[in-house]
């Protein structure tokens, strides 16, 4: 790097570091803000509906003030012309007091930050969080990693743009949680944040993270269970409902290897000595469900299964506990291999449909459940796969992003027959939900389906394998879908049509229009076909 680059990315650097300080003061104002709003609309309950409104704002006021959002009191005794004109004194402050750098008793400068502990050290250096290899490299400095966490720790109190390791970023910590400004962001995230549940990683570092991982074999079920002992698979019964089928999944894998093996929703009166435990799903039953009581001993020992992209809180609920046993399997292989790097001794379950198990999906008709509710073309399941009566199927729990993609692709994909599931879901999707399309319906719809439509939840490029092959490939049906991150055994280009939001659009009519199109996903459809049986062995 010449001289003038060099001297242009420290000018870069220091205007970073100005204006880090403005960032983090202009989201805890942020957060302040929407806070002080949700109890001002707070509404009154009960009997409390009919008390005068001065009594319902005074109520309200205390609220504040125990929440550490306002002092009413203080405010009025600072400025007596507020208390005497008798205004309500935090809707003053809102309206004017403000902009006229009036002192409310709230500060949204970034705090001086607390000095790290000791205590957390070894949970840190654990976590495989701070990297002392990299972080050697990165800052060129030496030592025993202790030292180095040492020297990071001070360092970073100063220098924001100081990182741990190629995962964690400080910068990116703080700013997604404004309230811990005033510490230090990795012990944070270890001693507190983790089990929280708050969002640590961006997607970009999580997927480059994730790729960069040793390309080793990655051990499968048969590696964790030593023969002749009884497994039982856990998984919470008021959670989303493919963990259940999942859970089935893994009960079938674990039979067909010769194990003793139940599944349960509650081990409450299970004798555990002397079991395997599978988890599925920890971040529910772990954190939810009735894994919040297990012992010390048997949470050391639990086999996890991982189902939760690493840019998103569910993942940081079950890292927490995947960190504690150190054995995990994943249903996405580079998944598997960035817990590995992290010091998990983790594996790949890859979800197939084995013959007669829970994804063996047969040619059934749809549930009542999605005839009653839904306007659903006559499934014909022809034998020739241009014949399908669907041009493009789409089901996937709506979001910002996602609402932004389709309306981008409504033009193109008003033009073809559709079938299109996108509702704003909150919380588990259970199976009394009444937008909850299950496994098997979906199956169906994709067996008459020509194009499975593929958008990501978020930034990463996370390669959904239970979406992309259970649901598509599996079924016949092409996928066409937004970068995904290179897994080695299912290839963009072979397998699936990879292409960005702003090309999707000439991507599909090209691909329904024109001859040369259709014959590539007759092409990829045979492809996949040839995939499954592949996969089938392994």
């Amino acid at each position: 790097m010449g001289q003038e680059a060099i001297e242009r990315l420290a000018i870069v650097e220091a205007l970073y570091r100005e204006t880090y300080g403005f960032a983090l003061e202009q989201r805890a104002r942020a957060s302040w803000f929407q806070q002080v709003a949700i109890e001002l609309a707070r509404p009154p309950l009960g009997w409390r509906r009919w008390l005068p409104y001065w009594r319902v704002q005074r109520r309200t006021l205390r609220r504040l003030a125990r929440f550490g959002l306002f002092d009413a009191a203080d405010y009025l005794s600072r400025y007596p012309d507020v208390a005497a004109s008798r205004n309500d004194p935090v809707y003053h402050f809102l309206e004017h007091g403000l902009s006229e750098q009036r002192n409310g008793g709230v500060d949204f400068a970034p705090l001086p930050h607390i000095q790290p502990t000791t205590i957390l050290l070894p949970a840190i250096l654990s976590s495989g969080l701070f990297d002392p290899d990299w972080y050697a490299r990165r800052y060129n400095v030496s030592g025993t990693p202790l030292e180095l966490l040492e020297n990071y720790l001070a360092a970073a109190v100063k220098d924001p743009l100081r990182d741990p390791g190629p995962l964690f970023s400080g910068t990116f910590y703080t700013l997604e949680h404004p309230d811990t400004r005033s510490v230090q962001p990795l012990e944070h995230y270890v001693g507190y944040g983790m089990r929280e549940g708050r969002r640590a990683f961006r997607a970009s570092a999580a997927d480059r993270f994730m790729a960069d991982a040793p390309d080793t074999p990655l051990p499968g079920m048969a590696d964790y269970l030593p023969s002749g002992r009884k497994v039982v698979v856990l998984h919470w019964d008021k959670g989303n409902f493919f963990f259940t089928d999942i859970a089935r999944y893994v009960t079938e894998a674990i039979a067909a290897l010769g194990f003793e093996v139940t599944m349960l929703t509650d081990h409450a009166g299970l004798d555990l000595d002397g079991m395997e435990i599978v988890v599925v799903a920890p971040h529910e039953y772990c954190v939810y469900g009735p894994g919040t009581h297990f012992p010390a001993e048997v949470a050391a020992r639990a086999i996890h299964i991982n189902t939760e992209q690493w840019h998103t809180s569910w993942f940081s609920l079950a890292l927490d506990k995947m960190l504690v046993s150190r054995r995990a399997l994943d249903i996405n292989p580079l998944s598997a291999r960035g817990l590995s790097r992290l010091g998990i001794h983790a594996g790949f379950l890859p979800l197939l449909p084995r013959a007669n198990g829970v994804f063996d999906f047969k040619q059934a008709p749809l549930s009542r459940q999605v005839t009653d509710l839904r306007a659903v073309k006559p499934l014909t399941f022809p034998a020739r796969f241009v014949d399908r009566p669907y041009d493009i199927l789409f089901a996937g729990a709506l979001n910002n992003r996602r609402a932004r993609a389709l309306a981008k692709l409504a033009p193109v994909l008003s033009d073809y027959n559709c079938f299109l599931h996108a509702p704003r879901l909150h919380g588990p999707v259970t199976p009394d939900n009444p937008n909850m399309i299950g496994s098997g319906d979906l199956a169906q719809l994709a067996k008459n389906a020509k194009i499975l439509l593929n958008i990501h939840q978020g930034d990463s490029h996370y390669f959904e394998w239970h979406r992309l092959v259970l649901t598509g490939i599996a079924q016949g049906c092409v996928p066409v879908t937004e970068p995904c991150s290179d897994i080695g055994m299912v290839r963009p280009g072979d397998h699936y049509v990879a292409v960005p939001i702003d090309e999707m659009d000439e991507r599909i009519a090209w691909l329904l229009d024109t001859a040369a199109g259709r014959h590539e996903l007759a092409r990829l459809h045979d492809n996949g076909r040839a995939l499954m049986a592949r996969l089938g062995r392994m």
